[in-house]
């Protein structure tokens, strides 16, 4: 078994389009009439598609982990682009326009104390 893609159901693909390209520097890789977009990170592929969000306390919801190598560096641009940023442990959270949660981490750092600490 394989991983295939990521589906994330948004009020206005379009809208959200923008955000992910323009702010979280996603590639667009196909529009399909402006309902279902297909974006790509890194090898990763993601499917924005017309739907409404389920989503909660970042605790209690799905949330995807983006690597950085300095994740202030990236909270700080993100937070001039107006996205809320919270910072919790040494980790910074941010939702996207329909609720999603992201998370900035840096993958050489010890997040296990962040774990524990959720737990």
């Amino acid at each position: 078994m394989k991983a295939g893609h990521i589906e994330l159901p948004v009020k206005d693909p379009v809208r959200s389009m923008k955000f992910y390209t323009e702010v979280l520097g996603f590639k667009l890789d196909v529009n399909q009439d402006n309902r279902f977009i297909w974006l790509t990170s890194n090898g990763y592929t993601l499917l924005l598609r017309p739907g409404k969000p389920v989503v909660g306390e970042f605790n209690a919801s799905p949330n995807i982990c983006l690597y950085v190598a300095d994740s202030a560096r990236v909270a700080r641009n993100l937070a001039a682009h107006g996205v809320q940023v919270l910072e919790h442990s040494s980790c910074f959270h941010f939702r996207d326009q329909d609720g999603h949660w992201f998370q900035l981490a840096n993958p050489g750092e010890d997040h296990s104390q962040d774990a524990a600490s959720d737990a």
